[in-house]
């Protein structure tokens, strides 16, 4: 008789696998605070919180992560030209994107993909609303996908998803522990620290071990984390982007999560991200007269505009 694995089980997995050199930490705190792990009813809006017992989310919310994270991934096809003909001749990211001619419906078909994401947190459950064609169903087998833009996407989900839940565990830790900051947004940023170092401190030693490229191993982890930080954004009310006594303003979220790594300039990491945060910056009609030199140079212009 085969036994079917719990939801606990299943989550400890995917932490493992997404954070493979932290493997015997997450087991490790995994036995000793002896936290459940609870899939709740989807319903309207984001299911995904936290507390000394238990990680609650709903499988509706799993599916906007995959949704939005497919979405997103497109960024890099619609704003790269642009990115590129700005960078390279010191022209304004604003007019680079007016002189892409092929911008257009690239950028309406992915504005489409992200409402469509959008339109989940609406919904009661996923199947109220209409799955893009183009976007394959959730799945837990990444070699079913076939097609290589696909798995690279899953991958990066798989990292947003770890670090949202990371996020969430270091709440489990502070509630069980009563050493929670005082004030809840501190406890916020405090939360996201923790998931990204978790994910990518003990990088060096795993690279080694395995005989990878320390940089390639980085810029995959960040990039995921970037991705998490734009389906963190999307998850939180608009009337909540500039903080509140719960949340901290989304800004400093984004900024904990993206600034700071030790990456190459020509990494596409760079090059991911500032895509995301055009993309941002476009659905908020924010201006962007920006000038930059490099993509990294634009990652960090992007990231105090937001604020």
């Amino acid at each position: 008789m085969t036994t079917e694995p719990s939801d606990r089980t299943i989550i400890l997995h995917l932490l493992r696998g997404a954070v493979p050199e932290r493997a015997d930490d997450i087991s490790s705190l995994w036995s000793q605070y002896g936290h459940a792990v609870e899939v709740a009813s989807s319903t309207k809006g984001v299911t995904m919180n936290a507390d000394a017992r238990r990680i609650q989310f709903d499988t509706k919310t799993i599916d906007f992560f995959w949704l939005l994270g497919f979405s997103a991934w497109r960024a890099v096809e619609v704003y790269m030209p642009a990115l590129f003909m700005a960078t390279s001749s010191r022209m304004p990211l604003s007019q680079a994107l007016d002189l892409d001619e092929e911008r257009g419906q690239y950028e309406l078909d992915y504005k489409q993909r992200i409402a469509s994401a959008q339109s989940l947190l609406a919904a009661e459950q996923t199947a109220d609303i209409s799955w893009p064609a183009d976007i394959p169903e959730p799945t837990s087998d990444r070699e079913s996908l076939g097609d290589a833009q696909h798995m690279t996407a899953f991958d990066l989900v798989a990292f947003a998803l770890a670090f949202s839940l990371l996020h969430e565990f270091r709440h489990v830790m502070y509630c069980a522990d009563n050493s929670a900051p005082s004030i809840l947004p501190e406890e916020e940023i405090a939360c996201d620290t923790y998931a990204r170092d978790f994910m990518t401190s003990g990088l060096a030693a795993y690279a080694k071990k395995h005989g990878h490229d320390f940089a390639e191993v980085q810029q995959k982890r960040a990039m995921g984390i970037a991705l998490a930080a734009v389906i963190i954004h999307a998850m939180t009310p608009t009337h909540a982007h500039w903080g509140n006594r719960q949340y901290p303003p989304i800004a400093e979220r984004l900024t904990a999560m993206i600034s700071g790594y030790s990456l190459p300039a020509g990494s596409s990491f760079w090059l991911f991200t500032a895509c995301l945060l055009i993309a941002l910056m476009r659905q908020e009609n924010r201006p962007l007269d920006i000038v930059a030199n490099s993509n990294q140079e634009m990652v960090e212009i992007l990231l105090d505009r937001l604020r």
